[in-house]
């Protein structure tokens, strides 16, 4: 059990670099990064107990309190997948039980501290306590999370997103199916509790292994999907501008025909309800948004504009980071480059430096002190 237990803890260590090297901002990959960080803690404390715990009764009973969040984990990253906006701070109490079994867990393991033995009623009261919570919290949020992601699939979560809910939920689910298989064998078989609990805990452990891997598997093929698209978009690029001047002219006006009140529909909705401040916008997601087929959406651009998908969506970023700034620097306000471009919906820093010096031609830098000289001779003038 103790290599099971050191190599999910390593395992789920791993993931949480992976998430953490990609430095996005998406309050979901905060939550699996939370996620992670609680597999691994939980895992680490089993292992010290295993290792350095001779008592049999702590190492085979006492239940870790960390488990009790893992449902709503997985829950509130379905709704920041689904529900645009969405904060945590709107489900405080959902941690509530987290804290509870948090501070009978340490206070309990002091009191067997300062008595130098085991209470074994005590023991008792504890672990029959936060496995019923455990229980219903691992049983219900899950669930719930599976409930409001099929309610959804296709619609604005990918396969992915949703796949990787119903994986992560499933074995939550399958943990505490586990509760229910032990007491139905200690009941038949009291004798052998000391095999079914560790068997039992040896595969809850394993589940948890299996959990690091779905969020690895997930981050990977999401990186590698966002890459394809870039290089995709890219290749249309070169292509558009390979044209010659005469058939765009042609195209354009056999477009303008075509596409004109489509276009505008198109463009005056990513205006108006601010669509590309959404960091995980896809070509699906801005079809469903604007009620157009994404072909039509893809020749529009890529055909009447001369533009790739991302260059489109991230004019708009770099033309609302624009604004802040501007507002930032009238108002002589603090101003934080990263913090900007996140909320005008990059996602990464190396993008966002990217995207802008492609697009403005100067570094973000650049950029603002250029903005700080001329505010400067602007106010000069003023006052001369």
């Amino acid at each position: 059990m103790q290599y099971i237990v050191i190599i999910g803890a390593f395992q789920a260590l791993v993931a949480l670099w992976l998430l953490q090297a990609r430095e996005k901002k998406a309050l979901s990959n905060f939550l699996f990064a939370f996620l992670l960080s609680a597999i691994a803690v939980h895992l680490i404390i089993k292992f010290v107990i295993f290792r350095f715990i001779p008592d049999e009764s702590i190492r085979q009973q006492m239940n870790t309190f960390i488990s009790v969040c893992y449902g709503p984990l997985i829950y509130l990253y379905s709704l920041s997948k689904i529900k645009k906006g969405f904060s945590i701070a709107t489900k405080w109490y959902i941690f509530i039980p987290f804290f509870i079994l948090m501070i009978a867990y340490f206070t309990i393991s002091c009191v067997f501290v300062i008595l130098n033995r085991v209470d074994q009623q005590l023991l008792d009261l504890y672990n029959n306590f936060s496995l019923s919570l455990i229980f219903v919290i691992n049983l219900y949020y899950p669930l719930k999370a599976i409930s409001f992601t099929y309610k959804n699939k296709n619609k604005i979560l990918d396969k992915i997103e949703y796949d990787v809910v119903v994986r992560i939920s499933g074995c939550i689910l399958l943990m505490e199916l586990g509760v229910i298989v032990s007491k139905v064998l200690l009941h038949f078989y009291p004798e052998n509790l000391p095999v079914i609990s560790i068997t039992l805990r040896s595969i809850a452990y394993l589940l948890l292994l299996v959990i690091s891997l779905l969020i690895i598997r997930k981050t990977l093929t999401t990186e590698l999907r966002n890459i394809h698209q870039e290089i995709s978009q890219d290749h249309l690029k070169i292509d558009v501008n390979s044209k010659s001047n005469t058939e765009q002219a042609l195209n354009t006006i056999d477009y303008d025909m075509k596409f004109g009140e489509l276009w505008q529909k198109l463009d005056e909705s990513v205006q108006q309800q601010q669509l590309f401040r959404n960091c995980d916008l896809t070509l699906d997601y801005l079809a469903l948004k604007t009620e157009i087929n994404k072909y039509q959406i893809s020749e529009m651009l890529n055909g009447y504009k001369h533009k790739p998908f991302y260059r489109y969506i991230n004019e708009y970023r770099i033309e609302y980071f624009k604004n802040m700034v501007e507002r930032a620097i009238e108002k002589n306000e603090n101003i934080n480059f990263l913090s900007f471009a996140y909320e005008a919906g990059f996602k990464s820093k190396s993008s966002f430096n990217r995207y802008f010096k492609e697009i403005i031609g100067k570094t973000p830098s650049e950029y603002y002190k250029s903005l700080i000289n001329s505010h400067k001779q602007q106010c000069f003038e003023i006052s001369a």
